[in-house]
């Protein structure tokens, strides 16, 4: 009877024991399964998330592509409009010289016609030689005005669409 209260004590003993580590071996797999499932869930979300993350850096890429190229062409349009800006301040500089050299000989012309009888009369009025009484300096000035008027016509380029134009006054 010891025997059997013992083998049957050691059975119940035992019996409990791999009952208790079956329940918490299904308890086990229970919480692994259920993690599997939440990762498996956070996985397929990451998938998306890099899905949209790879569309929008290629949409990005395209973006900053056209915007690069963009920029390419301003600056192109910008080298142009400096080009032109220079060749027209030359062809404009050119053609005010041009006009103040034949103003400027005309008038020594003239003016060495004029001054020989009016240098006389001058001097006897006592008059200093660089004084007129017709105003030189206003006549050299028109002069100078209407040459560059004339001279500018053929000079200047028109002004394209996409180029500004601004004038200012330049006074005597």
């Amino acid at each position: 009877m010891g025997t059997s209260l013992g083998a049957s004590l050691t059975w119940f003993l035992c019996h409990n024991s791999s009952q208790a580590a079956r329940i918490r071996h299904r308890e086990r797999t229970k919480a692994l399964l259920k993690s599997s499932a939440e990762l498996e869930a956070c996985c397929a979300k990451l998938e998306a998330q890099v899905q949209k993350l790879r569309s929008s850096e290629a949409g990005s890429l395209r973006r900053e592509v056209k915007l690069e190229t963009l920029l390419q062409a301003e600056q192109q349009r910008i080298a142009d409009r400096e080009q032109l800006q220079r060749e027209s301040e030359s062809r404009i500089l050119q053609g005010f010289q041009s006009a103040s050299l034949r103003i400027l000989q005309a008038s020594e012309k003239s003016e060495s016609e004029n001054t020989r009888p009016v240098q006389g009369a001058s001097r006897e009025k006592g008059f200093p030689e660089d004084q007129d009484a017709n105003n030189p300096s206003t006549t050299l000035r028109e002069n100078v005005v209407s040459g560059m008027l004339e001279d500018s016509a053929p000079v200047i380029p028109a002004p394209s669409q996409d180029t500004p134009v601004t004038l200012t006054r330049i006074e005597p």
